[in-house]
């Protein structure tokens, strides 16, 4: 408050106890100086510890929270009433008016959280101020966990008690655990009762399987599992044992802790209701985090078949009458290192149907959020989980007024138009790949105008407001998505020298946001620093998804085709595909050459993935066929199948000749083995030089479909070496 109303009049505000002299001015009582009578007020409010009462007479201003934090709400609420905003982290997010004589209406205001958790989770760091300005908080209180202790990385109790553990391919291994066991759920309850006081306050617990696959195949654990299955993974559903074990322990701690609540993720392969003969506790608390389905549009969004698939998981779970649920989803794209992106249309629609489907606590991630690309995204989700009623359309029309000051009519329409593309094209892969088709030339162009347009207002403007610097913000992760689709282009078309000129530039301006902090410099965790976009995607750093899904691609073919050889023949983005769902493919005979029967489709690879042409859910065997002609000036010379990535397994055939595959490959190749790693095969004995060669690819996809890619996802070429001695890694 002192340093605001600083900023607002350009006078401080002196503090004081409260029987100190008031010399006439008007006072500012706060927290449990503030008229205690306010208690019964915030109370019919909302019991919620956010919740607070502003009151503003002739003679003073009380503020008085139902606790520190309450009361902390309640000043933002004053500053904002004086027209105070928070839109970005830091100094260059905060709008300030400037008048000597500041004025807040006459009122008594309560309010309280329409959400009672209000949760923005994964490296944004919840001591930052912007964070705690955005009302975010509650109740305190766990939403779910991955992993169950004591049984968590417990070597020791492994090897104490294997049993204890998930039995997987005929052996105990230390993991998941073995949830039908019943010394499982006591052991839990020991591991609960040594660090926690038997008490009647209700409490919070997350806990439930570890992240990943490893559930055990047990024959006990499959009885609990029932005949439930699970569409979207093509196998049983493993709820059942979880709902088992976690009514077995709140039974075990019934007399000591009557109101302890377990939460737990609705997640994976634990995402369908448990069988009907096993009802879970009430005090189990389920916590939505679908992250198979699409994670870009609301459930009511007709683009998006998936997110009606959640309504109907959280209707079914609701039906089991829990006495809570909560949600945690996702308002980052999954897996994308950043780029423009926007979730107001689902924000502005589910969290009000979240509210009346009884779901009260949201913990949403936003890992490695993007500050230049999401902040408007990121702003309204805090308002709205406050506030449900929250007139969205005038939000953000205030929004772009003061952030954007003369330019808010043209970056208005950068937002707007940035929404409708998420909103309303059909596309919804994770990570990155729907933006080759959701920013096309047109939408693109139309974009690139109104940052110019934005651009132009600002630029000769003072720095105080900092208004061409939001705009610049704004048209470097314009930019910077600009040069990933360009390379990305470039690389289609096989042209390698382009599309590495690209990645440079890319990641020249990508390492600039990284390094471009808005608050929390002095974080030694760099992950949790709020910057344009997060320390992790820095080209440097491990885990950076540009690296983990596109450069090694890039630098690979340009290695080939530029600095170690040359081009032969570039396979086309359209082959022919035919899933095979029993795996009979290599007894058919689908790697020959020649024509085959069978329904052969046309399918695209490097435009477009298997999600976005009706392949989401199908997990298991597909093939791929194509056709090229190599040139005869080629035959004597080494000549190599490479391939830039695929998702996940590869096996390769050339004229009906096995090369290999991409994890076990003949000749010792690929030299970077993995899924969405490029790799090579020697294909010289195979190939007819002159002719038309066929190229079969058997393509096995088995994991978690978190993205929703599968197949070949990236170019495939012939390509020959000048040197006869290259190998891949030399």
């Amino acid at each position: 408050l002192v340093e605001h109303l600083t900023l607002i009049s350009g006078v401080a505000p002196s503090v004081a106890t409260v029987n100190a002299e008031r010399n006439g001015k008007r006072s500012l009582y706060l927290g449990q100086a503030a008229d205690p009578a306010l208690d019964e007020d915030a109370m019919a409010a909302g019991n919620n510890p956010s919740t607070f009462v502003l009151r503003v007479t002739d003679e003073r201003i009380d503020i008085r929270g139902l606790s520190d934090e309450g009361t902390l709400f309640g000043a933002y609420e004053l500053l904002e009433q004086l027209g105070v905003r928070w839109y970005l982290p830091g100094a260059l997010g905060r709008v300030v008016p400037r008048t000597a004589e500041p004025r807040v209406a006459l009122q008594q205001t309560a309010q309280a959280p329409s959400m009672q958790l209000r949760v923005l989770s994964g490296w944004l760091a919840r001591d930052l101020p912007w964070y705690r300005r955005q009302r975010l908080g509650g109740a305190m209180r766990s939403t779910g966990s991955h992993g169950i202790q004591p049984f968590r990385r417990n070597q020791s109790l492994f090897e104490e008690n294997p049993a204890l553990y998930a039995l997987r391919g005929g052996e105990r291994r230390l993991g998941q655990i073995c949830a039908s066991n019943p010394e499982a759920p006591l052991l839990t309850a020991a591991w609960i009762r040594e660090r926690h006081e038997p008490t009647e306050e209700k409490f919070y617990i997350g806990m439930g399987p570890n992240d990943g696959e490893g559930y055990c195949e047990c024959a006990e654990c499959a009885k609990r599992d029932g005949d439930v299955f699970d569409p979207f993974y093509g196998t049983t559903s493993v709820t059942g044992r979880y709902i088992w074990f976690f009514n077995q322990l709140l039974d075990e701690l019934e007399d000591d802790y009557p109101n302890l609540h377990i939460a737990w993720y609705v997640y994976a392969r634990h995402m369908m209701p448990p069988p009907v003969e096993l009802p879970p506790n009430p005090r189990i608390v389920h916590v939505f985090a679908p992250i198979t389905l699409d994670r870009i549009r609301g459930m009511d969004n007709p683009m998006s078949p998936d997110r009606h698939v959640l309504r109907w998981v959280v209707d079914a779970w609701s039906r089991l009458e829990p006495n809570e649920m909560a949600y945690r989803g996702y308002y980052n794209n999954l897996a994308c290192p950043q780029f423009p992106f926007s979730q107001v249309d689902r924000i502005r629609h589910e969290t009000p149907a979240f509210l009346e489907k009884d779901i009260h606590a949201m913990r949403v991630e936003v890992i490695r959020q993007g500050w230049a690309n999401n902040a408007v995204s990121l702003y309204l989700a805090g308002r709205m989980m406050w506030d449900v009623d929250t007139d969205v359309d005038a939000l953000l029309e205030e929004f772009y007024l003061k952030f954007y000051g003369p330019a808010a009519e043209p970056m208005g329409r950068y937002w707007d138009g940035l929404d409708a593309a998420f909103r309303d094209t059909p596309y919804f892969t994770g990570a990155s790949y729907p933006y080759f088709a959701i920013f096309d030339t047109t939408r693109r162009a139309e974009m690139r105008q109104h940052l110019a347009e934005a651009g132009t207002l600002t630029a000769e403007l003072d720095a105080d407001p900092p208004y061409a610097e939001r705009v610049r913000i704004a048209e470097w992760g314009f930019a910077r998505m600009e040069l990933f689709l360009d390379m990305i282009a470039a690389r289609n078309q096989h042209d390698y020298n382009l599309a590495d000129q690209k990645r440079y530039a890319f990641e020249q301006l990508n390492d600039k946001m990284a390094d471009y902090v808005l608050e929390g410099e002095e974080l030694r965790d760099q992950r949790r620093r709020s910057a344009l976009i997060n320390y992790m995607e820095r080209s440097d750093t491990r885990g950076n998804y540009f690296n983990r899904f596109f450069r090694s691609a890039i630098v690979a073919g340009h290695h080939r085709t530029v600095e170690a050889g040359e081009l032969v023949a570039g396979l086309p983005d359209v082959w022919d595909f035919l899933i095979d769902p029993a795996q009979v493919g290599e007894i058919a005979g689908y790697h020959r050459p020649g024509k085959l029967g069978g329904n052969w489709q046309p399918l695209k690879t490097i435009s477009r993935t298997w999600s976005d042409q009706g392949l989401h859910y199908y997990k298991g065997d597909a093939w791929y066929r194509a056709h090229v002609v190599i040139p005869e000036k080629y035959e004597g010379r080494p000549v190599y199948l490479w391939f830039g990535g695929v998702d996940n397994a590869a096996k390769v055939w050339v004229n009906g000749t096995l090369l290999g595959t991409n994890r076990e490959p003949l000749h010792g190749l690929p030299g970077e083995a993995g899924t969405f790693r490029p790799f090579d095969m020697l294909a010289t004995e195979a190939i007819r030089f002159g002719e038309k060669n066929t190229v079969s690819v058997k393509i096995t996809n088995d994991r978690l479909a978190e993205l929703g890619t599968g197949g070949i996802v990236a170019p495939v070429m012939f390509w020959s070496p000048h040197d006869p001695a290259w190998q891949p890694g030399g």
